[in-house]
């Protein structure tokens, strides 16, 4: 912006003499490269999603890049990839710390800490991860309380996972009561589905879940597809039944000094871009990924089972206790859990 100003101020002087016009020339000629380099801030984004994931190419690179050229090159985002920068469970307080100027966390790994958010782990709320985007984002603006609960940072957008689905490596679930005594490793947003349907759930990040299956610890996985082929589940599993347990919900969050200390006309950019691309980019990335792993499967031979809507009102029903016990909670804590949940409900039926 500022190199913009200085071409205006040579024009001008270029009327007033061409001795002029030698001096400045070579003034900016040495002066705009330190400049350009003085005036880059480079943002860390810590992630523990590997490069393969279809949100790292198909959604996050383009934003980056799109914020680096409205800017002019004045910000840059540098990835931190597989939990280089920071672990999965600390991205929030990393971000917090200054650590990472930006990363992503799950409401589910930080159980309690973001109560009111944690409305969109409940099961079977989340019949898309478009429609969970959109009724979270929603939430948070219209509930000062959910604003609260992430006053530490600057939420940069928020957005559900796909509903997570079954799948097994030794034995098929057609029915409800196929999940008794089963043991489930998956992501902590599908824990109160699994435990309703009486499985038992062992939370756990997305990376960590191969290894338990794999070992035998557990007798499968609770896992949206879009999440299924870049962390290779296909190698460990064999039979999935789609049951739509439901989402979890997520948010990018920046560090705030970090964000303050931005200049409004940048903040402006980062704030515009965010809303242009997100969350549907990674909606539309996760979806397209999670169309592959389910080909995938079928193309190594697994047995993919569709239950009817009969059987899924089991395990609907499995989950209506949950509701009443969140709610049951957050007004114990004299959060306003009724109102909340009734919210959700509203406008994810008003969700296409």
């Amino acid at each position: 912006m500022r190199r913009k100003a200085m071409r205006k101020m040579l024009v001008l002087i270029a009327s007033r003499g061409i001795g002029c016009v030698l001096f400045v020339a070579l003034v900016l000629l040495t002066f705009l490269p330190l400049q350009a380099q003085s005036e880059s801030i480079e943002l860390s984004f810590a992630l523990h999603i590997p490069p393969k994931a279809a949100l790292y190419p198909k959604a996050l690179v383009p934003w980056a890049e799109e914020i680096e050229k409205r800017s002019d090159g004045q910000v840059k985002i540098k990835f931190y990839l597989s939990q280089t920068l920071v672990a999965t469970r600390d991205s929030y307080d990393g971000v917090v710390n200054g650590i990472a100027d930006i990363s992503w966390f799950f409401t589910g790994w930080g159980k309690g800490r973001f109560p009111l958010l944690e409305v969109m782990d409940l099961p079977y709320l989340t019949k898309s991860t478009f429609a969970g985007s959109h009724v979270m984002t929603q939430l948070y603006e219209k509930f000062p309380e959910i604003q609260e609960e992430l006053k530490d940072v600057k939420p940069l957008w928020f957005w559900t996972t796909m509903p997570y689905e079954i799948h097994t490596s030794k034995k098929p679930i057609k029915s409800i009561e196929d999940m008794k005594g089963t043991k489930f490793a998956s992501n902590p947003g599908a824990r109160l589905a699994l435990e309703g349907a009486g499985a038992v759930a062992v939370p756990m990040g997305t990376p960590n879940i191969y290894q338990t299956v794999e070992k035998g610890v557990t007798d499968g996985c609770a896992a949206a597809w879009g999440s299924y082929k870049a962390f290779k589940m296909a190698e460990v599993t064999k039979y999935h039944t789609n049951v739509h347990l439901g989402g979890m919900g997520t948010f990018v969050i920046m560090n705030k000094d970090k964000w303050n200390g931005l200049s409004e006309d940048l903040q402006k950019i980062i704030k515009e871009v965010t809303a242009e691309m997100m969350p549907d980019s990674f909606s539309k990335a996760v979806t397209v990924e999670g169309e592959k792993g389910e080909q995938q499967s079928l193309d190594l031979g697994h047995d993919i089972f569709e239950i009817s809507d009969e059987e899924r009102a089991k395990w609907v029903k499995s989950g209506e206790a949950v509701y009443e016990k969140w709610v049951s909670d957050m007004e114990a804590k004299g959060l306003p859990g009724r109102a909340v949940l009734d919210e959700a409900i509203k406008l994810m039926s008003e969700q296409p």
